[in-house]
């Protein structure tokens, strides 16, 4: 800024453009909805019946649903581009938007079929574990008469005859069937283990907080995290855990929905848990940009039919594919695509690998976009089943097409989810101030117009506000505080680069 004055008012300097020098601007994305043509049939007209009534950005309800095909079908298909290379389908998501967005509402429209299919399969299996408790507890009531009578034996040979017997009971012991559990909302690294243990290999976590990341981090384990099922559950990786009584060894096919605040990724970046092991690398970054103050709150409700239609096709393929509690199947069933549509992911692969390079786009964030390949045949798999079940193995070039439109998009999401990341307070709470002087169509505001607007956020402490509006000033976006004592009441004055374009949001 050339000229600023410090007790007095320049109207016309101020006003003049060429008396500032340019406002250097944070980097601000309008990152592009993800929109619901791109899921096939029934699924496509619900996201978008839901993101219509809710009033909310498609890409909500598109991974939200993604993560319930997800639950459904993971560990029962992979997608083979070529020899050797079996991607798996299952996806984890976090989709970050602000309070008031309606994401518990799209969360539990989506997952209802879910929670629906569980009650039904609790209804049928309840009998049987009750058996199975009840026989479990008289073989166990068997075995300790045995324990007593051998530890009463006089006889060497009796006795080692009634240690045989309790060793082959204890060995046929009724193993109890897990009631049905497709997801859960929270839970620690052991119980998450025994879960999926006693699920098959299968689990959804689906959550509108993000508790549970706090939780693997080490929130109730005085910092101590374990991320290890988290790590190996985007692809089945072997997990051995030693309890007290047994082990257990599992191959983990875990599904994550998370619906959270912004504020949540970037903490991510902040937790020691999930930086240097690839943990930030394995979900699928959503930021899109929130309705809020453009809703008009005259949508129609969710189409009865449509909403029944999505339902019966969801519960379709948790019939087919659900296997909970058992295998059903020996070996997943293997995807193959179609030439031009390896074709098509073969240009992408090779358009990803040049974004990779110190200069291109993906250069912060190269341990992500080394994977989005993979994760755009995750996306080819599910909208496939979704459309065609187990009826045909081989993903169609419009599917295909479908998929890699939603990776590349994802790819622009994530590039903002890891810059976030990096922010740090203060530049966030700059970026806040910044948001409200860029609505206002004045050039000018007082202190005590800025505190006012603030009030009601946490930046609107004193020692925060006053970091903020410094480094404003030090991007030439604002000018110094100008002290005004011609008023009754001495006031602090701000002016806004007139460079900025006024009235945006």
């Amino acid at each position: 800024m050339n000229t600023m004055p410090n007790s007095s008012i320049d109207l016309p300097s101020l006003a003049d453009p060429d008396a500032w020098d340019s406002p250097i601007l944070f980097n601000e994305f309008e990152t592009a909805d993800i929109p619901a043509r791109f899921l096939p049939s029934v699924f496509g007209k619900f996201a978008t019946e839901l993101a219509n009534t809710t009033e909310t950005p498609e890409a909500l309800s598109v991974m939200t649903i993604l993560g319930v095909l997800s639950t459904a079908i993971a560990k029962r298909f992979v997608v083979s581009p070529k020899e050797g290379w079996l991607e798996p389908v299952n996806i984890y998501t976090l989709i970050a938007l602000p309070p008031a967005n309606h994401k518990s509402f799209v969360l539990q429209r989506c997952t209802k079929p879910l929670v629906e299919w569980e009650k039904e399969q609790s209804l049928k299996t309840d009998a049987n574990i009750k058996r199975q408790r009840s026989e479990r507890k008289t073989q166990e009531k068997i075995i300790e008469g045995l324990r007593i009578k051998a530890a009463k034996a006089k006889d060497p040979l009796e006795q080692q005859h009634l240690i045989h017997e309790i060793t082959l009971k204890e060995e046929s012991l009724t193993e109890i069937m897990a009631p049905p559990l497709l997801f859960i909302n929270d839970a620690t690294p052991e119980s998450l283990t025994t879960l999926v243990h006693e699920q098959g290999g299968r689990l959804g976590i689906f959550s509108d907080e993000g508790g549970i990341l706090e939780t693997l981090a080490g929130l109730y384990s005085n910092g101590v995290a374990n991320v290890d099922i988290l790590l190996k559950g985007i692809d089945g990786g072997e997990v051995r855990v030693r309890r007290k009584d047994r082990s257990l060894m599992l191959n983990p096919y875990l599904t994550i929905v998370l619906t959270v605040q912004p504020s949540v990724i970037q903490n991510m970046g902040d937790k020691h848990a999930y930086t240097g092991n690839g943990a930030l690398e394995r979900f699928l970054y959503v930021l899109p940009k929130s309705k809020l103050g453009y809703r008009t709150h005259t949508t129609p409700p969710l189409s009865a039919k449509i909403e029944n239609a999505y339902h019966a096709r969801t519960r379709e393929l948790l019939n087919q594919f659900s296997g909970i509690g058992e295998e059903k199947l020996t070996s997943p069933y293997v995807l193959k695509l179609t030439p031009t549509a390896l074709a098509d992911w073969r240009d992408f692969q090779t358009m990803i690998e040049e974004q990779l390079r110190p200069n291109g786009k993906f250069s912060a964030c190269q341990g992500w976009a080394g994977k989005i390949c993979g994760f755009a045949l995750r996306i080819a798999g599910l909208l496939h089943v979704a459309e065609q079940g187990a009826q045909g193995l081989v993903i169609t070039d419009t599917t295909m097409a479908h998929a890699l439109q939603i990776a590349t998009l994802l790819a622009e999401h994530a590039t903002v989810a890891f810059g976030l990341m990096g922010i740090d307070q203060t530049t966030e709470d700059a970026k806040t101030v910044f948001q409200w002087i860029k609505s206002r169509n004045e050039r000018s505001f007082t202190q005590s117009e800025i505190v006012l607007a603030m009030r009601n956020k946490k930046l609107g402490k004193p020692e925060r506000l006053l970091k903020a509006m410094q480094l404003l000033h030090e991007r030439n976006i604002i000018s110094a505080p100008i002290r005004l004592t011609t008023t009754r009441k001495p006031t602090t004055l701000y002016y806004a680069n007139p460079m900025l374009t006024f009235g945006a949001t």
